[in-house]
């Protein structure tokens, strides 16, 4: 059966049969990734198909294996249904995600564990402490400032980066100034955890027995635990407000909040 048409070239790249004739047809088009990457729902099964070509194949690439990496260690991820891998052309997919997005719980739920704001950002902090726990020295991925640094470099010399939508904060900087900043801040102490390396409420699901789930794992890795928690007191700040950010690191497990740290990587992510 022939796919039908979404104005994307990229599924004709499916070999014929790689999806069956009922996932063929109902086929929606979710949203257009980075680069040459494309998503699409398959709305009968709730499954997620994702393809990317040309540049965009690492990044695809990249989150298979980190997908599957968390999987096999306990981490609540889309189930890999289906991959294909080509030097050119990757796709992969996946199970729906259950759940609700982290902002939208307190709204939604009615019953069960999760019913206020407090109730979600603790369900965050005692899922991301679960995730830090995991042996870092077991994970074969490579998130570290170092390899961060050198991604937003490529990234900069690219023309990738659009100033416009840096924060308020950085208003008036460019991206190389950035950079130059963040090369001669570095922390010189190294806190190596398992991150999810792009932890935004997007990224999120909570479902409805309160336990959370992480979408979009092509970053995970061995990183700054803080690469992570900033992310994530920025989103609690947006969402919910600034007041949460401290129940927050307290429910994780952290002592003391290392604002500097966290001012670091909030620039990082600029670059991001």
């Amino acid at each position: 059966m022939p796919l039908p048409a979404h104005g994307s070239g990229l599924l004709a790249l499916l070999p014929a049969g790689w999806l069956s004739g009922e996932e063929t047809s109902s086929i929606t088009a979710v949203e257009a990734g980075m680069g040459d990457a494309e998503v699409f729902r398959i709305g009968a099964s709730a499954r997620y198909l994702k393809v990317a070509a040309r540049e965009a194949v690492d990044g695809l690439r990249r989150e298979i294996e980190r997908t599957r990496w968390l999987g096999a260690r306990g981490v609540t991820v889309p189930l890999l249904l289906r991959t294909l891998e080509t030097p050119d052309f990757v796709a992969m997919l996946t199970t729906e995600l259950p759940g609700v997005l982290p902002s939208t719980l307190p709204t939604v739920a009615r019953s069960g564990p999760a019913r206020s704001i407090r109730a979600a950002v603790e369900i965050i902090a005692h899922a991301f402490a679960a995730l830090h726990a995991l042996p870092a020295d077991d994970c074969p991925f490579d998130e570290s400032v170092d390899v961060r640094l050198a991604r937003a470099r490529r990234a900069i010399a690219r023309g990738e980066i659009d100033p416009a939508q840096f924060d308020e904060r950085n208003s008036g900087r460019t991206a190389q100034q950035i950079l130059d900043w963040l090369v001669a801040h570095r922390p010189t102490r190294a806190d190596p955890v398992v991150v999810h390396g792009d932890a935004t409420f997007d990224n999120m699901r909570i479902d409805a027995g309160g336990k959370l789930g992480l979408l979009d794992c092509g970053h995970a890795g061995r990183g700054d635990r803080y690469i992570d928690l900033e992310r994530i007191a920025d989103e609690i700040a947006e969402q919910f407000g600034a007041q949460w950010i401290e129940p927050f690191w307290r429910s994780y497990g952290i002592p003391i909040w290392d604002q500097t740290r966290a001012d670091f990587f909030a620039d990082l992510y600029e670059l991001f």
